[in-house]
């Protein structure tokens, strides 16, 4: 068994359907707020999934460099900093990598967008050779939003953005789930009911 540094936490679930059991899932938790509504959607995903492996990646306890633009891993095929090798090593591995955030001006929260630049040294691979994948495996992605008024065109900014990502690192972008309103009437059911459906469809591909 792996022993990750990283501040993650590993959950074991036996409920609800048993449709995703032997998948390995990454949860990329952008939030800060432990009582928030994008930590409401992650709970209720793991409550639902009944994945035997869950990491929880909590960016905001993390601390890793900033892609600078170096060009470093053009040459290399790797990024110059050591930080994140775990956690890429989990990364790879994932069946299932669940990108979790609030909505922060239109876009990702801050340490997420920063944690998507460093993604940086697979782009240049894919570039490099003729648009190879780094990443064998392939793997699939959802997005869990929340927003404190109405998130609804942001999300599909967002979800354009991710599909962008994902063709680079062999990952299928299946959906999205969004709470709206968090700061007036919260759409928590409606986000509850979203993700249900996510987990259905992925069990059934």
């Amino acid at each position: 068994k792996r022993v990750n540094t990283f501040a993650n936490i590993v959950v074991k679930n036996t409920k609800q359907s048993d449709c995703m059991k032997n998948n390995n899932v990454l949860i990329i938790d952008g939030s800060n707020r432990q009582n928030g509504y994008t930590k409401k959607q992650i709970e209720y995903f793991k409550s639902i999934c009944n994945c035997e492996n869950i990491i929880t990646f909590e960016l905001y306890k993390e601390k890793f460099e900033f892609c600078d633009g170096c060009n470093y891993c053009e040459e290399n095929e790797k990024c110059k900093y050591r930080d994140l090798d775990l956690f890429f090593e989990e990364f790879e591995n994932a069946d299932l990598i669940v990108f979790a955030s609030p909505l922060y001006n239109g876009t990702f929260s801050t340490p997420l967008k920063a944690l998507i630049d460093r993604f940086q040294f697979y782009y240049t691979y894919f570039y490099k050779y003729n648009k190879t994948q780094k990443i064998e495996k392939e793997r699939k992605a959802i997005l869990l939003l929340s927003s404190g008024r109405d998130g609804t065109k942001w999300l599909s900014v967002m979800e354009e953005q991710l599909k962008f990502a994902c063709s680079i690192l062999n990952i299928k972008f299946i959906d999205s789930a969004l709470c709206n309103f968090t700061d007036t009437m919260p759409q928590i059911e409606k986000a509850e009911e979203e993700i249900k459906n996510i987990v259905e469809r992925i069990g059934s591909l």
